[in-house]
């Protein structure tokens, strides 16, 4: 995983000639599995280069689609004689459009809040929007120009800031929501206003943050096919059974009779929670009768799949004279795009965690996701919760400063600790790690500090920082049920079948849970054979997601 940049994985490349022939392949005894570190049991192919991705083992007679997409902001379109071009471009199998699903042409990450076409109908919300799709042989498909394409298109006022999209008298890019806003949450505990007027310090801020692209190596690609009355899509993905339900609604078809078959999946991040080719790939498969495969370009990955929330935030944090954080209000406008995917999860997750994991007995805080002509904005590693980091911790500093405390020392001060109660109500009685975290860092901090001062004593042009900061993250799904599922089986040869559905991404699920599994039933993990993720075989075991 390159979540921390790419210096581990480089490193493990540059070792890997020197270190091949001492690794231990030896599997740990029964009853040893957790606690030991095993080679991953689904490792000798991605280091072979046998594992196959999404792109990696098209069918030889798929047909190979592409995607008509809008090139702007707002605009509505007709299409011309589909037909004609169609008999004009030899190779050709088909054009589809919007009037061609059977379903129901909307779909999202979270059901009351979907609202996303597959394909665009009569007008387009946001540049890179789907409007048609062309399917034909690889060779036609290679060759295409699509300049000639039969589309009209009149383009429309667009907005793509959040506070454009609520001014008085903007259009809706929504009929049913309000002044372009998706949804709201809010955090309130004790009386903030009056904490902030009796500090001895305050300090005030606003900060706007960017869109962020994933930017995973593996843009999204699959391909799709018939078997018998069931759509099999085999695609990389982060929620094989939120696929699944989806392309199932899109393409009419009951839950049951559509199979995701995740392959492995090269980096997601989040972005691939949610659907993107699932549903297309299956519409050309249905209406043709032939397999269907499509990989997205980088452009094409780049312009029609989710970003991080760019986030307009303000707040205001104050403390006593003895540095202890008195009451904090932050308010926070994130720039949700034409279309809901993960913004209601976004705008309620901020308000939770924009104090930081720092005692904070007087509190408000309102995330806001709110619709413009942008780029779909949805989950990225943490779901607001970095952006609302940004703002406290740059706070935070600030307000160390006013009091003439060390930056560390003021953190260890307010951090939370057993027996804290965060801003929500929630009485933490053990498990608090916050502060071993941060006294761990204080020599580090000293030397790092010190260095830096004598830089920058001796340095003219170039001056030297050190910066410190903390982030929390709830890893539940919310207070919402998040269940998952995991089945054991036993062959006639005794050897025990592990369904695990997690799709694998890199957090190592496939190995860590055969080892629980292991040590549960007192068995060693050569026992066991792993059958990974797969709507028709595995039960559903979540989303792999933050």
């Amino acid at each position: 995983c390159r979540c921390t940049g790419y210096r581990k994985i480089i490193a493990a490349v540059m070792d890997a000639s020197l270190q091949g022939a001492s690794l231990d392949f030896r599997l740990p005894r029964s009853g040893h599995a957790i606690g030991s570190s095993p080679v991953r049991l689904d490792g000798v192919p991605k280091v072979t280069g046998a594992e196959k991705f999404g792109g990696d083992s098209f069918p030889a007679d798929a047909l190979a689609v592409l995607v008509v997409r809008s090139p702007h902001y707002h605009a509505s379109f007709a299409f011309g004689d589909l037909d004609g071009w169609t008999k004009a471009h030899p190779g050709i199998a088909g054009v589809f459009t919007a009037a061609d699903i059977p379903g129901k042409n909307c779909f999202g990450a979270i059901g009351p809040f979907a609202d996303q076409p597959a394909l665009a109908e009569g007008f387009a919300r946001l540049r890179g929007e789907a409007v048609a799709l062309v399917a034909g042989e690889r060779e036609a498909i290679l060759d295409l120009d699509l300049s000639d394409f039969p589309v009209r298109w009149s383009e429309l006022p667009h907005f793509l800031q959040p506070a454009e999209a609520q001014a008085e008298g903007a259009a809706l890019i929504h009929e049913s929501r309000p002044a372009n806003l998706l949804t709201s949450g809010l955090v309130e505990r004790g009386d903030p206003e009056t904490a902030l007027a009796g500090a001895a310090f305050t300090v005030s801020g606003a900060i706007d943050t960017s869109y962020v692209e994933h930017a995973y190596i593996e843009p999204e690609a699959g391909y799709a096919y018939l078997d018998g009355d069931t759509l099999v899509v085999v695609a990389c993905t982060q929620a094989p059974y939120m696929d699944r339900d989806e392309t199932a609604k899109v393409l009419g078809l009951a839950v049951d009779k559509v199979r995701i078959v995740p392959t492995a999946t090269g980096g997601g991040f989040g972005s691939k929670l949610d659907v993107s080719l699932q549903p297309l790939i299956g519409l050309v498969a249905m209406k043709t009768g032939r397999p269907a495969a499509l990989a997205y370009t980088r452009t094409e990955s780049m312009i029609s799949t989710t970003k991080r929330h760019p986030a307009e935030m303000r707040a205001t944090i104050g403390a006593d004279a003895d540095g202890l954080v008195t009451g904090m209000i932050f308010e926070g406008d994130f720039n949700t795009g034409a279309y809901a995917s993960w913004g209601p999860t976004v705008a309620n997750r901020v308000p939770v965690h924009a104090s930081g994991p720092y005692a904070t007995p007087n509190y408000r805080a309102e995330g806001r996701a709110i619709h413009t002509h942008g780029p779909i904005s949805g989950a990225f590693r943490g779901f607001g919760v970095p952006q609302a980091t940004i703002m406290q911790e740059t706070l935070y500093d600030e307000l160390a400063g006013k009091l003439g405390m060390d930056r560390l020392d003021f953190r260890l001060k307010n951090c939370l600790r057993n027996g804290s109660e965060t801003v929500t109500g929630q009485l933490l009685e053990s498990g608090v790690g916050i502060a071993e975290c941060l006294e761990s860092l204080q020599p580090h901090w000293v030397r790092a500090t010190a260095d830096a001062d004598a830089f920058n004593s001796a340095s003219r042009d170039r001056k030297r920082g050190v910066g410190i900061a903390s982030c929390w993250y709830g890893c539940g799904n919310t207070s919402l049920p998040n269940p998952s599922t995991i089945r054991v089986g036993i062959a006639a040869d005794g050897t025990v079948i592990l369904h695990q559905g997690a799709v694998d991404i890199g957090q190592g699920s496939n190995t860590v849970i055969a080892q629980i599994c292991a040590d549960a039933l007192g068995l060693p993990l050569e026992k066991f054979q792993l059958k990974s993720a797969d709507t028709a075989i595995t039960p559903d075991a979540g989303k792999t997601s933050a």
